[in-house]
């Protein structure tokens, strides 16, 4: 018997090719406007939704992925080690009072008192591994912390959307989180084979590891042209993989990876209804 969300899985992604991401629309499609387009609206359109929505922004920045969903009512956790971002995000506190927390910490698989952050002269692109753009600035020792210990610790009670984005440790910091008692409806993760430790392996590794914890993953590749070494962060989409079958393998890939709930028609149905709006 067939399963009706692989049927859907299927539907959508020959939506995909049979569209393309030749329409400007679609290839204009950043991080940032899959969040406020496709992820916020599923989030909006659930029913029966019990209770205070709470995102878990790790690598926040300045703040502007969470600040989405604070605007929707949600509660937010800021984990970000930069000071110059952290300076950012105390305004983010000042206009959500009471809904949202700033930890200055970095984020891995394991505690630290000390691990050495990367601070990029450009904002958004420190980390605990050198970034393969930019300059670092400075080296600043940071607490390092486990995430799914630490939130728990904090009495954290839900965790519905779960954002990662340090600058090539991302893949570390997934693996710290506490599914079994924090379980997210949705994880949108960033990938860059710019990072010497990121690969289509690793891509594949992680990918076949969150389905063995009952979540599917959408990829949106993205190619910048040789932008970014320019300095220039324009860059567009130019796939959606909606299976690990058809993994990114372009040397200098990047982009994010969706992981949702394998049984999740509504974020099928949401992605499609997007695609067809955009092209």
């Amino acid at each position: 018997m067939n399963d009706p969300v692989d049927a859907l899985r299927r539907q959508a992604q020959h939506l995909v090719d049979s569209t393309g991401v030749g329409s400007s629309r679609l290839a204009a499609l950043t991080d940032h406007q899959v969040v406020a387009m496709l992820i916020c609206p599923y989030f909006r359109s659930l029913q029966n939704c019990v209770g205070t929505p709470h995102v878990v922004d790790v690598g926040a920045a300045y703040g502007s992925i969470a600040e989405l969903f604070l605007r929707d009512g949600w509660t937010a956790d800021f984990f970000e080690p930069d000071p110059t971002c952290q300076q950012v995000l105390t305004r983010l506190l000042s206009t959500y009072v009471g809904r949202c927390r700033l930890f200055p910490f970095a984020v891995a698989n394991r505690n630290c008192q000390s691990a050495l952050l990367q601070q990029n002269a450009t904002p958004g692109l420190s980390g605990l591994a050198p970034s393969p753009f930019g300059a670092t600035k400075a080296v600043i020792p940071v607490r390092c912390i486990h995430l799914g210990n630490f939130l728990l610790e904090q009495k954290t009670p839900r965790v519905d959307f779960l954002k990662i984005d340090t600058e090539g440790t991302d893949f570390e910091v997934l693996k710290s989180h506490s599914f079994d008692r924090l379980p997210p409806k949705l994880i949108f993760v960033e990938y860059s084979f710019y990072f010497p430790d990121q690969s289509p392996d690793l891509i594949r590794n992680a990918t076949c590891s969150m389905a063995e914890r009952g979540f599917s993953s959408i990829i949106f590749d993205y190619e910048d042209d040789g932008n970014f070494q320019k300095g220039n962060w324009t860059h567009r989409l130019t796939a959606i993989h909606l299976d690990n079958r058809h993994l990114p393998n372009r040397a200098n890939s990047f982009g994010n990876i969706l992981f949702y709930r394998h049984n999740d028609i509504h974020l099928l149905q949401t992605l499609m209804a997007l695609v067809k709006m955009l092209c």
